[in-house]
């Protein structure tokens, strides 16, 4: 996209209906907001950030990743599926409908079964949704500030910025362009930690709750370093453009006579020489962005290394021959030392009643998050 396209550029196009929940990923392109590296009393994880749009392609700045995580004699491991970039071919996938779709009762269709409802519950499928953020401000780790990381956004910002930047065609209100370098607003968000329960000592770190504010006044990325992004004469040329457009984002329109205006308001906007002069700042924006911020597709499927590939195939050989994969390798299964059971239908268990925490402030601590994959 040009400067011009990116400028001009629609956020609600962000948002569409097919958008699923989206797991992080333990590098150092990666930031972490854990309260458990919080340095204030409280115990609160607290920065302002920018959400920004992917510089390398603005339609595709959010990238919501599908990944099972899964456990075999050696511990832990987890792989990225292609169901990220809509290829139902992959092989968890295909080993999960063989199981789901067995004859209810069964061993087989019991590996499917989630926990909570009495099964084996072998298929932790995971969902993330990344963002490239740049961290305005962080006393937490203050080394990072100035600097352009991919965060994993949680489903109560993400609702937040849906409310800005795609508001309902009853509100009257105009899209407001949260994510741009230049003009977009920044996020002061708040990560509390879960209760303290010495019961159950593991919601302190699941039951984390996120919490954010959108700034009312306009907000530019920053170099690394910490200085202004633009030069003076630079900076007075956005600031006379936003002196213009913000009487657009401040319409609320009632009817569709409103919305004409508004829409012809925008139009003249875009004519004015405000907006020329702007154009070739903007185009020399993206491009220090691009240079300075992570690529958020190298969170998306790339096909497994070889050594992935074959411990999935052999949790799935594992996991088809009825056994745990926890319990049971693969060369026990070729000896014929396993304990799976027969395929002989038993009747599952009655589910037992789980509290689910609120979907838009609270997110489960992912137990993968500081595994790299």
């Amino acid at each position: 996209m040009t400067e011009q396209e990116i400028l001009g550029f629609n956020p609600q196009d962000l948002f569409n209906e097919n958008s699923s929940e989206t797991t992080t990923s333990g590098n150092s392109m990666v930031y972490k907001t854990r309260p458990a590296d919080s340095k204030s009393e409280d115990g609160v994880y607290r920065a302002k950030i920018k959400i920004i749009y992917n510089p390398e392609n603005p339609r595709q700045s959010f990238l919501e990743q599908q990944s099972y995580g899964m456990q075999d004699v050696n511990g832990y491991f987890s792989a990225v599926s292609s169901l990220t970039v809509e290829d139902k071919s992959c092989p968890i996938f295909t080993a999960w409908k063989k199981c789901h779709y067995a004859e209810a009762g069964s061993t087989l269709h019991n590996q499917a079964v989630p926990t909570k409802d009495g099964g084996k519950g072998l298929f932790d499928k995971r969902f993330a949704r990344y963002v490239i953020v740049q961290i305005l401000k962080d006393k937490n780790q203050p080394d990072l500030v100035g600097s352009f990381k991919i965060w994993k956004l949680p489903t109560s910002i993400y609702t937040m910025l849906q409310q800005k930047m795609k508001p309902s065609k009853e509100s009257g209100k105009m899209p407001i362009p949260v994510m741009d370098y230049l003009f977009g607003r920044a996020i002061n968000i708040e990560v509390h930690p879960g209760p303290d329960d010495p019961k159950n000592p593991q919601r302190k770190t699941r039951e984390i709750t996120y919490l954010g504010e959108i700034s009312n006044d306009v907000v530019s990325c920053i170099n690394p370093d910490g200085s202004p992004i633009l030069n003076d004469e630079e900076q007075s040329i956005l600031d006379a453009y936003v002196a213009k457009i913000q009487k657009a984002w401040n319409m609320e329109c009632e009817d569709d006579e409103d919305l004409e205006k508004r829409n012809a308001l925008v139009t003249q906007i875009n004519q004015s020489e405000e907006y020329k002069a702007l154009l070739p700042i903007y185009g020399k924006v993206i491009a220090q962005i691009k240079e300075w911020a992570p690529k958020l597709d190298s969170f998306s499927y790339k096909p497994w290394p070889e050594d992935l590939k074959k411990r999935v195939e052999d949790w799935i050989e594992v996991v088809l021959s009825g056994n745990d994969p926890a319990t049971t390798s693969i060369d026990m299964i070729k000896k014929g030392t396993s304990n799976a059971t027969t395929e002989t239908p038993t009747p599952a268990p009655a589910a037992p009643k789980v509290e689910t925490p609120s979907p838009v402030v609270v997110e489960a601590s992912d137990p993968a998050d500081d595994l790299p994959f």
